[in-house]
């Protein structure tokens, strides 16, 4: 093929949205990937004729390599995407469907994150058909688990030595194709308050531990960390996700646990917030007795407590600088900086000085939902961006 041609004329939108499609068709649940995913990349970069590296992992899964160019030294960036989806039993559409309509694509993934992944497969298949060769090199990784914390995934192959070396990041996690600078950080934690069992008809003789964290919960909301405010990621965002207590019926219950779930901007670093939160306790304790103190989450709803802060790179980064003009050639318009919202493998790369950005198709508004979908028109634009990144790579 010439060299001569724009990259762009070497990606075709049907097939870039056709493979959404397929990998959207494919069930890929966490924890239950299964080889669905592993097999169609497989056949895409034998095709290629793309060199690939599979690391298995529990009960028929793997996390997935393939590396187009250099295999080491400097110059070589990664273009990753997660296989793994959210669980489907309450969606209100067929989450396998990949059913087309109103501009949208639904179906489990379609959003967070097979369209990315998608657009990195073209990007690359657009390098292959018109002969380019990236100076350094160019690593397609996908893995499992991402989902449930990345036990399997991200931290076997950060903690394998499997992303070292490498000059830059480029997650393709929905960010409705801004380009985010980092990661929120975030607290996952759990408090319980512990009162004095009565019968309820004598409610008064015992310690209700549920109306105690219930004032907890309120005075929480008004932390001053909750106020603070970033150009880019916006303010900080606190979500009590889980509530048990109770003994039985007619029964003051004498214990309450809350687990809670709080995303961080720079300036309202970890010990910043716990700062704030084990002042509050102990004012609480002190001035009204409630008994509230830390405690682990129960291991069936997160393995380990989190304190991370937020991990982002300086707007005017050298990658942040070639994204924008990548995003402006595929696109026409200027390209919006922003924060991720929630943890990708950007954030983890960062934190370990790989300078890494988070930009793909889809909002993270739609990642999760029971009639999960993404714009299709943004999917080949996907693909025209990760293609003008690695044509410059």
């Amino acid at each position: 093929m010439s060299s001569s041609k724009d990259i762009f004329d070497f990606i075709d939108d049907s097939e870039v949205i056709q493979v959404t499609a397929d990998l959207v068709k494919i069930p890929s649940i966490c924890h239950h990937e299964g080889r669905g995913i592993v097999n169609y990349y497989e056949k895409w970069f034998q095709d290629l004729r793309i060199p690939m590296r599979l690391y298995p992992y529990e009960d028929d899964r793997c996390n997935f390599f393939a590396d187009y160019g250099a295999v080491s030294g400097p110059g070589r960036f990664i273009f990753n995407g997660h296989q793994d989806t959210k669980p489907t039993g309450t969606m209100t559409i067929d989450p396998f469907g990949a059913e087309i309509r109103d501009g949208k694509m639904y179906g489990r993934g379609a959003c967070d994150m097979k369209g990315g992944l998608a657009g990195i497969l073209c990007a690359l298949k657009a390098m292959v058909r018109a002969g380019k060769k990236p100076k350094g090199g160019i690593t397609f990784s996908s893995d499992i688990e991402e989902e449930y914390g990345g036990q399997g995934g991200i931290q076997v192959i950060v903690n394998s030595g499997l992303v070292d070396g490498y000059e830059g990041l480029i997650s393709a996690e929905p960010s409705n194709l801004e380009i985010n600078i980092g990661n929120r950080g975030g607290i996952a934690t759990a408090f319980e308050t512990k009162g004095k069992s009565a019968h309820s008809g004598l409610a008064h003789l015992g310690v209700n531990a549920i109306h105690n964290m219930a004032s907890f919960i309120q005075e929480y909301l008004k932390l001053p960390y909750l106020q603070v405010e970033n150009p880019y990621f916006g303010k900080c965002t606190v979500n009590f996700e889980k509530i048990e207590g109770g003994l039985y019926l007619s029964a003051v219950p004498d214990y309450c646990l809350v687990c809670i779930d709080t995303r961080l901007i720079p300036e309202t670093p970890p010990e910043m917030v716990m700062k704030q939160v084990y002042a509050l306790m102990d004012r609480m304790n002190r001035e009204q007795g409630i008994a509230i103190n830390e405690t682990d989450q129960p291991k069936t709803w997160r393995v380990d407590k989190g304190y991370s802060p937020a991990a982002f790179i300086p707007p005017e980064h050298e990658l942040v600088r070639r994204s924008e003009k990548a995003i402006k050639r595929a696109t026409g318009e200027k390209g919006l900086l922003s924060g991720c919202p929630g943890a990708t493998l950007a954030g983890v790369m960062i934190m370990r000085g790989t300078p890494s950005i988070i930009c793909g198709p889809g909002s993270i508004a739609q990642a999760h939902t029971d009639d999960e979908w993404v714009l299709i028109d943004q999917i080949p634009k996907a693909a025209r961006f990760y293609a003008a990144l690695m044509d410059e790579m």
